[in-house]
């Protein structure tokens, strides 16, 4: 059975791989189509997505350096977008692989590979609120509630989990179609 934790650790590995070399044009390790390798796709983009809007504050920064990496970024939060997608059809094909017809079964308002997005960011923000509680930076009780955070969205994970191999809750694909990246659709992109 997938576990919540599972993923946890994986994104953790990739947050980790990332900051051996800690830069943003790192080849991705990996590249696989399974959940494993979605789930370092999704967690690689994240890390770098983050040092990317890490690097466009820096006070110096100007004219087509911002502009460079802000769309650096939107490309980021495309290939965001466009992994979660691809690991909530795994998801599903996975932990619902018969479509359910029944009206009595119980929707939620995210998916679980939305929730696999916000937990890929919390680990993101544990990673680097470790490092700013070592430097004296932040006090520590910041960082224990990001760890109480976690510990709650694994298990709202798990149980969601549970609920959609159950067939408790139906396990329904959200498309984002992000329209700012589109160029059929953003008039500044086709106009």
């Amino acid at each position: 059975m997938i576990q919540a934790s599972d993923m946890a650790q994986r994104m953790m590995s990739v947050i980790e791989t990332y900051h051996e070399t800690d830069h943003v044009d790192a080849k991705q390790p990996s590249t696989s189509k399974d959940l494993d390798g979605l789930i370092a796709a999704k967690g690689w983009v994240d890390v770098v997505q983050w040092h990317l809007e890490d690097a466009i504050r820096a006070p110096e920064l100007g004219g087509d350096a911002v502009i460079a990496l802000k769309r650096r970024i939107d490309a980021c939060n495309q290939q965001r977008t466009d992994s979660v997608e691809a690991i909530d059809a795994l998801l599903q094909s996975t932990l619902q692989p018969i479509e359910s017809t029944a009206w009595d079964i119980s929707t939620r308002t995210e998916t679980l590979g939305w929730a696999l997005d916000r937990l890929c960011i919390l680990q993101l923000k544990r990673y680097h609120m470790t490092i700013e509680v070592k430097r004296g930076s932040v006090d520590q009780s910041q960082l224990d509630a990001l760890h109480a955070q976690y510990h709650e969205l694994i298990a709202a994970m798990d149980q969601l989990i549970e609920d959609l191999a159950t067939g408790k809750v139906s396990y329904t694909l959200y498309k984002q179609y992000k329209l700012y990246n589109d160029p059929s659709t953003n008039p500044s992109l086709y106009g």
